[in-house]
């Protein structure tokens, strides 16, 4: 017995270690081999917790969801692991929105303090026309972290697609005020107001086109009747005449025979 849990130990050990390293390959190797075995609850928890993260930031969803699934049966009321299998949920081929809104809302029940699963959830409630719970809840990430400009970049995005860009424009002045020497914020500002532009120009575009009417440039102006008009000869053109011969000089001495 002692033996077992020295080999789940050194185990864990390098596996551990190889995640730090980002070496999630060998990583991966070495934790499905302890997920073979017969493991103490905390020594699984954390296998099939690490093999979740692992495929999460892989892509990899339907193994991510899996695995944290099974780490939540160990640990139901982890607040990161509710976090990650809402995000393996609402993402990939077979995402189901409606269960990552519930894991979303259960982790915040347990730790209401997290910026960036309020500003997820957020935006998830946008996606199921739940505008102003979307709204609040990326507001209220903001309020958790200020100074975090994607958080910040977020509540923008929500705005915009509520057409509410007045508002939005006052988040992104405000945010600017609070950090002006964060060209993050500096780039949020213009990269909004560069879009607004654009959108001022389609919208011009589109209504001259809808009114079917024609704008005559300035430098287009109608004839002048005054003006002599030009003439077409109906004659065939003379041809050119061929190149002169250059002269060759004498050089000074020399003689023809």
């Amino acid at each position: 017995m002692s033996r077992t849990l020295h080999l789940i130990d050194r185990l864990l050990a390098i596996a551990q270690n190889s995640q730090t390293m980002h070496r999630d390959r060998e990583a991966v190797h070495y934790l499905r081999r302890l997920a073979a075995l017969e493991l103490p609850p905390a020594v699984a928890e954390e296998v099939q917790a690490r093999l979740g993260e692992i495929y999460l930031q892989q892509g990899q969803y339907r193994r991510a969801r899996r695995h944290l699934a099974i780490a939540l049966l160990y640990q139901p009321d982890s607040a990161r692991y509710h976090w990650q299998l809402a995000a393996a949920l609402r993402k990939g081929r077979y995402r189901d929105l409606d269960r990552a809104a519930t894991h979303y809302e259960k982790s915040l029940a347990i730790d209401p303090e997290q910026p960036r699963s309020m500003a997820e959830f957020g935006l998830l409630c946008l996606r199921l026309d739940r505008i102003e719970e979307g709204l609040a809840a990326l507001t209220r990430a903001v309020d958790l972290a200020p100074n975090d400009a994607a958080i910040v970049a977020r509540l923008i995005k929500g705005l915009c697609r509520s057409d509410r860009k007045e508002e939005a424009r006052d988040v992104l002045r405000a945010a600017r005020f609070r950090n002006p020497r964060d060209g993050r914020f500096r780039r949020l500002y213009n990269d909004f107001m560069f879009d607004r532009l654009l959108e001022q120009q389609e919208n011009q575009r589109l209504s001259l086109t809808e009114g079917d009417s024609r704008m005559i440039l300035p430098f287009a102006l109608p004839e002048r009747s005054d003006r002599p008009r030009q003439e077409i000869r109906e004659d065939e053109a003379e041809p050119l005449a061929g190149p002169r011969r250059r002269r060759q000089a004498r050089r000074p001495g020399w003689k023809h025979g």
